[in-house]
């Protein structure tokens, strides 16, 4: 398939991801975990995700819990790149800029989770409902830098064929994704013991994606003033150019059914809890309906299958209670993302799996309210210039802090308040080739210097043909004088690429606030 000025330009990946825990992951699901996210061994209803086997020493009978988060993430790529200078997108001019900041928003305003649990003398069953991953939409009003590069290549690309025949471009573009991962999780367990409980389950995971983008009007800045890319091929006798810089467009839903086994334990050694989780790696395969794809990523083609595996994950927890009214909390997680699979095997960019330490504290100010706070740090194995992210998809290591209250407003109802804030390392990726834009843009003139050397060998064989109408053969040979200076062309481009200072580099960074609201409730 020839590929185009928007190979990459559309390529949404996974451009709305976990707002906490690993790359495919939400930790935070309710609002008990944002005011104290060393949740891993606390023995409450929101154990029905966190530590499934501590339930199992709740008081008999049925308890619910329904919380409710609002998430806002900020994804920001400042990027350098030469070539940005003389750019317009949208109507807006980059300038005398090389260094250009993209900004995408992500928003999940109302993100639910019920837990619900029936404990018994000995047997007890958990259900857990949340937005096991994903869970919001991000948008790029101005594109992103993978793409805007290759779009500022053109006319670099013009002037190594007419020096000064181009001094800028410019172009239209907008790109939004979507990710919702529905997670239903069920569970039952068995209480061994006054201080051994064990759990086995499951999570069903539903996948519902869909990423929408286009690049359009694409234009060069001439002497003339802003001619469109493809009518300026046209006018340099070079009609076959035309078709790399016409408009793309790409809308593509992808859904997927996965199950994740999960096993628990929890241990109860005076005032010490300790309890593990393990959940094995979710086998997810997304199917694509792609209304329109004209992008040229055959990722995103109509019917095709993509593997986006779910890692496993281990989670340990330990909470000692130093006072009746004070308990101090820790936990560790670890993610195999490196032995889940993923499109094109993108999880061997990795150099190990990502792992998380948490810790936190909570008080009793008195028989009603509640207080706490936690912190987390998050480090991915991303290695140095990591080719794993994406200015689409990315992530940085960080620091979260939590807190918040719980409020008894009767011996059976209490309520959740919480804020969590992340603060996100910067991530610095340099490039002696700015996402090997050379490869890239051989990859889209190769097809074509191919196609025109098969189209030049046919007009060969009409001219020589003494059977050829004369009218016909001066058509021929006029067409293959055009196909032979464009086939000139292809070969003063790869060698004028060759010798163009391409690096770059991308500066990542993100922000999240996430707010939680959420109701206990014993019957």
């Amino acid at each position: 398939m020839r590929k185009s000025i928007l190979t990459t330009a559309l390529a949404l990946g996974t451009a709305a991801t976990a707002f906490a825990g690993g790359f495919l992951t939400n930790t935070n699901q309710n609002a008990a975990f944002l005011r104290n996210p060393a949740r891993d061994a606390y023995i409450a209803i929101d154990g029905c995700y966190s530590n499934p086997a501590g339930v199992g020493f709740m008081s008999q009978g049925w308890h619910l819990g329904f919380d409710i988060q609002s998430a806002y993430q900020t994804r920001t790529v400042e990027t350098f790149f030469p070539y940005f200078q003389g750019g317009v997108v949208n109507g807006i001019e980059n300038g005398l800029n090389q260094t250009k900041k993209f900004k995408g928003k992500a928003t999940a305003p109302v993100l639910p989770s019920i837990d619900l649990a029936r404990v018994g003398e000995r047997w007890f069953a958990t259900f857990h409902f949340g937005m096991s991953g994903g869970g919001g939409k991000c948008k790029f009003d101005n594109g992103l830098p993978s793409f805007e590069s290759q779009v500022a290549m053109v006319p670099q690309l013009i002037n190594i064929l007419a020096p000064g025949a181009a001094t800028g471009y410019a172009f239209d573009t907008h790109m939004q994704g979507r990710q919702y991962y529905f997670g239903g999780q069920f569970g039952v367990g068995y209480k061994i013991s006054p201080n051994l409980s064990v759990s086995a389950g499951g999570r069903v995971v539903y996948a519902d994606c869909n990423y929408y983008g286009y690049v359009r009007n694409i234009s060069v800045k001439t002497a003339a003033g802003l001619i469109p890319a493809g009518q300026f091929f046209e006018s340099q006798n070079m009609p076959h150019f035309a078709a790399l810089a016409a408009d793309r467009e790409l809308n593509c839903d992808q859904t997927g059914w996965g199950f994740t086994p999960i096993l628990g334990v929890d241990y109860k050694l005076g005032k010490l809890n300790l309890a593990a989780k393990y959940e094995f790696k979710t086998r997810l395969r997304l199917k694509n309906r792609s209304g329109e794809n004209t992008s040229g990523l055959e990722e995103y083609d109509d019917g095709k299958k993509l593997a986006a595996d779910i890692p496993a994950i281990l989670t340990l927890g330990a909470k000692y209670d130093l006072k009746d009214y004070l308990r101090l909390s820790a936990g560790f997680h670890y993610y195999f993302d490196k032995q889940a699979t993923q499109y094109a095997s993108r999880e061997e960019k990795l150099d190990g799996g990502g792992w998380e330490v948490l810790a936190g504290a909570e008080w009793d100010i008195n028989d009603r309210v509640t207080v706490s706070a936690g912190w987390q740090t998050t480090n991915y194995g991303l290695g140095d210039n990591s080719r794993f992210i994406s200015d689409m998809s990315f992530v940085t290591n960080s620091n979260s802090v939590g807190l918040g209250a719980r409020l008894k407003v009767s011996p059976r109802v209490a309520l959740n308040v919480s804020y969590f804030k992340t603060f996100y390392s910067h991530y610095k990726r340099e490039m002696a080739d700015y996402n090997d834009i050379k490869q890239t843009m051989g990859g889209m003139v190769t097809p074509l210097s191919q196609q025109l050397q098969a189209g030049a060998q046919q007009l060969q064989a009409v001219i020589t043909n003494p059977q050829t109408p004369e009218a016909d053969r001066l058509i021929a040979q006029q067409q293959l004088g055009i196909i032979s200076g464009e086939l000139n062309a292809i070969q003063g481009i790869a060698a004028g690429l060759g010798a163009a200072s391409t690096a770059g580099s991308d500066n990542f960074h993100r922000t999240n606030d996430v707010f939680g609201i959420g109701l206990e409730i014993d019957f």
